[in-house]
């Protein structure tokens, strides 16, 4: 970024919740069904209709609010936003304006520098609209399924200083709302969206002309733009121009955004209070069954698995915001002595092993629990281990069947079987015992990974070592 020109970006995300049902009809809520098949006469706009709200899609808003520390508002309210285009049917979005569901929330980013708090200004639960389809033709198809799904708009404050804080924050929010299983995110499929306002000032303090960009179709794709757009501003001022007020659209395959339309004002859509549905009251009680079943949030999981159980940074990181598996995680650690392995086995071990159409759920906790109890208390090696891990997902052999098996040849081997096969390595390896007895005892392991190669992997290792150590005295 250019020295004494300071950047301000504001975020407009749009979610799509995973109800089974849209906003305000029982219409299903479903991705990839036949083009115009889950429609109503609600949903597809007919006059005289009623719309009625759906109570999953304020109690996933109430989530995300919680989630983003924010403050919910009791009382908040539906209006009429007023514009006409061709994938609205009734020439009106049902949306919240002044009386959000929320507002005044924080999320943490952790940007190269040090740790920034981003605000969160408002939320507010919405309609979406159709989906229109551009053939080759030059046609514009509509998909009315889409219209009337329930969304949950997310503004930012612009109080984001770079694409890169922009990028860190839009990740993070995605990981949260997948966490708490509100919705996939997938861009591609339209369940996440995001629009940036974006203004260049000479003063740190004050805000520049606003300019919006539309079309962000990826992560990638709000970095590339949010950085063309800053110095396509910064530019301009330099050269003694002005930044004129309007919404932009964001070319991916050009690289640049080009001038969509002048940016509307809150008058322009004509704002009034919904009249067919009735003001949204939330009382106490409802807000704390909310809470009561609220997750451990992937914040306080970090930082409990690195305090706690000493994972690494980028371990804790993987395993917390992962929903599935950091309650499978914490539910094998509970009754574990070896976390550090246990999480290894779930980032490094078990995803290598995991074929395409595989889940970490197929695994079954109480498994694990005894996998580990068997490695520690010395049934099995830690390749051992591996092993049963690979033949459960590789061969489908359940894990209890092949503990039994290897639990089965370890308590095989006898003391008189580890006492003669120290002595057979000890025969063959006389240089290695040579330079134990000189002084260069890391040579030990050597020896010792001897032996385990004569027993197949089957023995107590520790009993082993103890062998191993009183022979060479």
């Amino acid at each position: 970024m250019h020295k004494n020109y300071y950047p301000k970006i504001g975020l407009e995300i749009h979610i799509q919740l995973k109800t089974n049902t849209k906003l305000f009809c029982g219409c299903k809520n479903e991705y990839g069904a036949i083009p115009n098949t889950n429609v109503c006469p609600v949903c597809l706009g007919y006059p005289g209709v009623l719309p009625s709200l759906n109570i999953e899609s304020v109690k996933m808003a109430l989530k995300t609010a919680l989630a983003l520390n924010a403050k919910i508002n009791t009382k908040s309210r539906f209006y009429r936003k007023n514009y006409f285009y061709p994938d609205l049917p009734k020439g009106y979005q049902i949306t919240q304006y002044s009386e959000s569901i929320a507002e005044n929330g924080t999320m943490k980013i952790l940007t190269e520098n040090s740790v920034r708090e981003i605000t969160i200004e408002r939320m507010n639960i919405e309609e979406e609209a159709a989906r229109s389809i551009h053939t080759q033709q030059d046609e514009v198809l509509l998909d009315f399924n889409r219209s009337g799904i329930p969304l949950l708009e997310v503004v930012t404050e612009p109080c984001i200083e770079s694409p890169a804080e922009a990028k860190a924050f839009l990740e993070k929010f995605r990981d949260y709302i997948r966490f708490l299983k509100i919705s996939d995110c997938n861009m591609e499929r339209g369940e996440l969206r995001v629009d940036s306002n974006i203004s260049v000032s000479r003063d740190p303090s004050e805000l520049g002309v606003k300019v919006e960009l539309k079309n962000l179709n990826s992560f990638k794709a709000v970095n590339e733009a949010l950085n063309y757009e800053i110095e396509r501003q910064i530019r301009t001022l330099k050269h003694g121009g002005k930044i004129v007020r309007e919404t932009r659209l964001w070319d991916e395959y050009k690289g640049e955004s080009r001038p969509m339309r002048k940016k509307e004002e809150s008058m322009d859509y004509r704002y009034f209070p919904e009249p067919d549905l009735p003001v949204v009251i939330l009382n106490d009680e409802f807000i704390e069954d909310i809470k009561r079943n609220m997750p451990e949030l992937p914040d306080t999981k970090f930082e409990r698995y690195v305090r706690i159980y000493g994972l690494s940074t980028e371990q804790a990181r993987l395993i917390a915001f992962d929903r599935e598996l950091s309650e499978i995680f914490d539910s094998v650690s509970k009754k574990t002595k070896d976390q550090k392995t246990v999480a290894n086995w779930l980032t490094v071990v078990i995803p290598g092993y995991m074929r395409e159409n595989q889940s970490i759920t197929d695994i079954n906790c109480e498994d694990l629990v005894r996998l580990e109890q068997s490695l520690t208390s010395g049934f099995i090696t830690h390749n051992q281990a591996k092993e049963i891990l690979a033949r459960f997902f590789e061969k489908g052999i359940p894990i209890p069947i092949s503990l039994t098996e290897f639990e089965h040849l370890q308590s095989s081997v006898t003391d008189e079987m580890l006492e003669k096969v120290v002595d057979e390595v000890l025969a063959e390896q006389k240089d290695l015992v040579e330079k134990y007895l000189s002084g260069k005892t890391s040579v030990l392991q050597a020896i010792l990974g001897q032996c385990m190669r004569k027993l197949k992997g089957l023995g107590d290792p520790i009993k082993l070592k103890e062998i191993l150590e009183r022979k060479l005295k």
